[in-house]
């Protein structure tokens, strides 16, 4: 199974957390960390990343701290992953060793059009699911029938409440 990063996941959870605020005051850093768990300092390096990209702003002094750049729906999960962590690397071999060995050779590698395969439909996936669409299945998965929570541990239970 793939794993996102923690910076990724991370930055994933902070503009989720900005999605249930769009259009609110400002969020400050040190109540999004709180929120989600993050330390302070790191959450502050994510969201300078964000900022740079375009896809949050940042308002300075009393009552300051971030928002959405856009609408949530202007913003894919694929914006933010390469916004924190940098265009998404190729994978060409998942056997290098093969490589080293003779086995694989150039484009005759056996698997690299797997890997290939594997990488457009990552990217495809993350650039097609919006913050929009994100925030739908956060909301959709939020209670089950029997009342517990499953799939919010990323949202503050104040995030929760405020989108009824």
């Amino acid at each position: 199974m793939m794993k996102l990063s923690t910076r990724s996941s991370y930055g994933l959870r902070a503009a989720l957390t900005l999605a249930f605020h769009h259009g609110e005051s400002p969020r400050p850093v040190a109540k999004l960390a709180e929120e989600n768990g993050i330390p302070r300092r790191y959450l502050e390096q994510i969201l300078n990343r964000l900022r740079r990209a375009g896809l949050v702003t940042a308002t300075r002094g009393p009552g300051g701290g971030y928002g959405l750049a856009r609408e949530s729906g202007r913003i894919t999960v694929g914006d933010i992953v390469r916004a924190v962590e940098g265009e998404l690397e190729p994978v060409l071999c998942a056997f290098p060793e093969f490589k080293a060995q003779g086995v694989c050779v150039g484009e005759k590698c056996f698997c690299q059009a797997f890997c290939q395969e594997i990488e457009r439909t990552l990217t495809r996936i993350l650039d097609g699911t919006t913050l929009a669409d994100f925030r739908a299945r956060a909301l959709r998965c939020r209670e089950d029938s029997t009342g517990t929570r499953h799939g919010t541990e990323i949202l503050s239970r104040d995030s929760l409440d405020s989108t009824h």
